[in-house]
């Protein structure tokens, strides 16, 4: 039996396309023209800048982003499928926030681990202002050999209209902006409420009538 790639990280990246990510670019752009953006005071002044308020509240929905909230429904339930979720699906975003970075910047390596799934879109990029990179969770075994044999970051390419989701600990970040735009993405995080889903006849038992 050859070696196997087990208990693999679960990442899933998808490419909007079509009227679909006509309506959501047109969507997001105008809420981002609503914002006003600075850097965290508690980072380095190289690092990307965020919206107002931006860990505070979920701003996709509190700006009314219908259009870009359906598409991510659609691919969160196409991630849960993948990895063969057997739970009734009910979540909530806990944060929303769109990051600007600037020509020169970067987003330093960090995860999003109070919660299940993080995530992104990518609303502009000229897939000249660096790739998106994420770290193996098995960083922290770097000092075992076999770990440290395997352990690189993977870089991922950027392009507008993509989507991605990964496991709220994996660590990720991005290559400094060399181009002369911003580039500007949309981070969220979400929490499921996941509950066992009742079998068929389970259903069946609670469409019958009570004997009381």
């Amino acid at each position: 039996m050859p070696t196997q790639g087990w208990f693999a990280t679960p990442i899933y990246i998808e490419q909007i396309v079509g009227i679909e990510l006509k309506e959501v670019q047109e969507e997001l752009f105008s809420a981002y023209e609503k914002l006003d953006f600075g850097q965290n005071p508690h980072w380095s002044t190289d690092t990307h800048e965020l919206n107002a308020d931006a860990f505070k509240y979920d701003h996709l929905t509190k700006l009314g982003c219908t259009k870009f909230l359906a598409v991510l429904d659609k691919h969160l339930n196409m991630y849960l499928d993948q990895i063969n979720c057997k739970y009734e699906r009910k979540y909530t975003i806990t944060q929303s926030w769109f990051t600007k970075t600037k020509p020169g910047k970067y987003a330093h390596r960090h995860d999003h681990g109070a919660d299940d799934i993080s995530g992104v879109y990518y609303l502009k990029t000229n897939q000249k202002d660096g790739n998106l990179l994420l770290q193996t969770p098995n960083q922290p075994f770097q000092s075992n050999w076999v770990y440290a044999c395997i352990n690189e970051d993977i870089k991922f390419p950027l392009g507008e209209g993509i989507i991605g989701f990964w496991p709220s600990n994996v660590v990720h970040g991005t290559e400094t902006n060399k181009s002369k735009d911003d580039r500007i993405s949309i981070s969220f995080n979400i929490r499921c409420l996941l509950y066992t889903s009742p079998s068929p006849r389970d259903r069946q038992k609670s469409r019958m009538p009570s004997s009381a």
